[in-house]
């Protein structure tokens, strides 16, 4: 059976979906522990932190994954992601409603939320890689 429909074959354009799931769970670690420092005083300081927590485990997961290559610790990161970017999203916007002087620290934020969004494509397209190299049915 072959792989049919548009795939995303590599990250960045030039590196492969397994390394490329490295270094974005390595980013996304250092990511998530910078976003632990936003938002001191926020209303919804405790909902942040945890999904920054919960988006820290799912990026060792995924970088447990890409040495591993096991699809299990992928679709975890695929969930924790989600749920990163919804409730940071809701954190970043009631942290800047609430504070006039915070674009230093809202703006980068702002950043990692979008580029999460281009890493979930990516790790996305891994599960979907490790699933065809793990089905017995394919021709190859």
């Amino acid at each position: 059976m072959k792989c049919r429909g548009r795939r995303l074959k590599s990250c960045c354009c030039c590196v492969d979906l397994r390394a490329g799931c490295c270094f974005l769970a390595l980013f996304e670690m250092l990511t998530a522990v910078l976003g632990f420092m936003v938002g001191e005083e926020s209303r919804l300081l405790l909902i942040g932190r945890s999904a920054y927590l919960l988006h820290f485990i799912g990026s060792i997961f995924l970088l447990m994954s890409s040495f591993l290559q096991i699809e299990l610790l992928v679709i975890i990161y695929l969930g924790t992601n989600i749920f990163h970017l919804i409730f940071c999203t809701v954190f970043l916007i009631d942290y800047a409603l609430s504070c006039h002087f915070c674009v230093f620290e809202s703006i980068p934020s702002l950043v990692t939320l979008v580029s999460s969004i281009y890493f979930w494509m990516v790790a996305f397209a891994y599960l979907r890689r490790l699933q065809w190299e793990h089905n017995p049915e394919n021709d190859d």
